[in-house]
């Protein structure tokens, strides 16, 4: 199969480290930054998307992250069909998880790390950022003093943990839907960011998350809120492909949009837990509405705290 790769950045370049499998071919490279054309990219001289028109291929593989859509939309624009345009959606997890790519390239499977309680001494993935928006607020707010106190665990703390010295847990652990391995009730505080959209079974993660809080401590989810973030009312996600949901709080709205407030309130109905919402709310500090095209800067997410009695 002759395959033209469409993107050189980072999820480009962490493709082409894996081996092709012997029947594919990487036939062009090629990027819209004019300024990198003719340019080394891991052995391929990069190209204007032009030579598309030009070169036998049997698909395209979309490995761009920030403005996929555009991309997309830009090949359909080019005549080229749905069915020859591949989108490797889940390149930052192929290292753990079974995904399409694999019929493309040979990529070994690392075992998952056992989870131990143990406080973070760097990054354990590569995401990060939305926490860090948000640590000025929560101070002005008392955020930490009120809901982070004692024994931490951040799942899909990436680069970003909350609070320095709490414990982690990402993708090279596993599944953060069930956190396999995690005692029930072992930590004062469980705080999750822009993790739950990721989640197929949004309530089988918040009842998880749930069980390892320890009485008196607080579940912390933040994530994004369909409108400041999206600026889409559908999947797929402009800005992250890798959604499989949308939330606003206090709406729900078909196809994909779920209300958070009561996925919260469903899925510890199943635990036979007690416990107070300390609070719901969308978070827009330093939000500025740009075009539906561009993400916004600053805050553009819903946060919930949830105490468990």
């Amino acid at each position: 199969m002759n395959i033209i790769l469409f993107g050189t950045g980072m999820a480009a370049h962490r493709l082409l480290n894996y081996p092709l499998r012997r029947e594919h071919e990487i036939v062009a490279v090629v990027d819209n930054n004019e300024a990198k054309w003719g340019a080394d990219f891991c052995g391929h001289s990069i190209a204007s998307p032009d030579v598309i028109r030009e070169q036998d291929y049997d698909i395209i593989l979309l490995a761009v992250i920030n403005g996929w859509m555009d991309a997309w939309q830009q090949l359909r624009g080019m005549g080229v069909s749905v069915s020859r345009i591949r989108h490797a959606v889940g390149w930052s997890r192929v290292d753990y998880f079974d995904d399409p790519l694999d019929e493309l390239f040979v990529i070994p499977k690392k075992p998952f790390i056992p989870f131990e309680k143990h406080p973070l001494t760097g990054a354990l993935g590569h995401c990060g950022g939305e926490t860090g928006k948000a640590h000025g607020r929560r101070l002005r707010e008392g955020f930490f003093e009120k809901y982070c106190q004692g024994e931490g665990l951040d799942i899909g703390c990436g680069s970003d943990p909350v609070t320095p010295g709490c414990c982690g847990w990402d993708l090279c652990n596993g599944d953060a839907q069930e956190l396999a391995g995690v005692p029930d009730e072992s930590f004062d505080f469980v705080y999750s960011s822009h993790c739950i959209e990721h989640m197929a079974d949004v309530r089988r993660a918040i009842a998880n998350w749930f069980r390892v809080v320890r009485r008196g401590g607080c579940l912390i989810i933040y994530g994004p809120e369909r409108d400041l973030y999206e600026k889409r009312r559908t999947l797929p996600s402009r800005f992250n492909p890798h959604h499989q949901h949308m939330f606003l709080v206090g709406r729900k709205e078909a196809p994909d949009t779920l209300d958070i407030c009561e996925e919260i309130r469903e899925a510890l109905s199943t635990t036979g837990g007690h416990y107070r919402i300390e609070y719901i709310r969308t978070c827009s500090e330093g939000w500025e509405s740009l075009t539906p095209d561009v993400q916004s800067p600053g805050e553009y997410s819903f946060e919930a705290v949830i105490r468990k009695l």
